[in-house]
């Protein structure tokens, strides 16, 4: 029990300098932020920070990692796998737009970290770690499960590249999500709203992907049965 009690703390102390990192790094640039600055929010020691961390940098790299796999978590929740492929590929889009919309500091920060990540000589193991996590993340993607099911269920085109065609979504979305987080419409076009920018990538995605000889066979329900 006693083992028990030091290891909820630690999960504890370690959750609560993820949050603090995350609040404090989309506050200020990543190299102005000092472990101090961290322990103080997180109401912790410098101590207990490197009891969990060993550097910033690690820091930063487990708080990109915790809003991805938020971001998955939160999809997975908002999809019922109810659909054919081409439906749950909308319904993870969707999913994905919510998330940005009610999370809008978390897409901050991975703008953040992604700049971080392209322009500084960063430690090679985290690097590594990191390439490792997104290889696995994608690779257990609902965007990936549901691009493969529409195609084996026909509402996908057939001879769709659904590892490619995942990889193309992924990047030009998640790219749409983090612009949309930070900044506003053009001078001039502020009657154009985000959720409308959003609705047309995703029609514009589906259009690219779906079986259009079953659209003009007569099938326009997304859940009709497909031989």
């Amino acid at each position: 029990m006693n083992d028990n009690w030091h290891s909820n703390i630690s999960n504890k102390n370690r959750e609560e300098i993820i949050l603090a990192g995350k609040k404090v790094f989309v506050g200020s640039n990543f190299l102005n932020v000092k472990i101090t600055d961290i322990c103080t929010l997180a109401g912790i020691s410098r101590v207990t920070f490197y009891k969990n961390f060993n550097t910033m940098d690690e820091l930063i790299f487990e708080v990109q990692m915790d809003i991805l796999n938020n971001i998955a978590q939160f999809i997975k929740d908002k999809s019922d796998f109810t659909g054919n492929g081409k439906e749950e590929v909308k319904r993870v889009l969707y999913a994905w737009v919510d998330f940005a919309k009610e999370h809008k500091e978390d897409m901050k920060f991975i703008v953040f970290f992604d700049l971080y990540y392209s322009s500084y000589d960063l430690n090679e193991e985290l690097k590594l770690k990191y390439q490792k996590f997104t290889h696995e993340d994608y690779n257990r993607s609902l965007l990936k499960f549901t691009l493969a099911k529409g195609v084996k269920d026909g509402s996908l085109k057939k001879d769709l590249d659904t590892s490619k065609t995942g990889m193309y979504i992924h990047q030009a979305f998640m790219g749409l999500l983090q612009r949309m987080s930070y900044t506003t419409v053009a001078t001039g076009f502020e009657h154009i709203t985000l959720d409308e920018i959003a609705t047309t990538a995703i029609d514009l995605i589906i259009s690219s992907i779906e079986n259009s000889s079953i659209s003009k066979a007569g099938c326009v329900n997304d859940n009709c049965n497909i031989v």
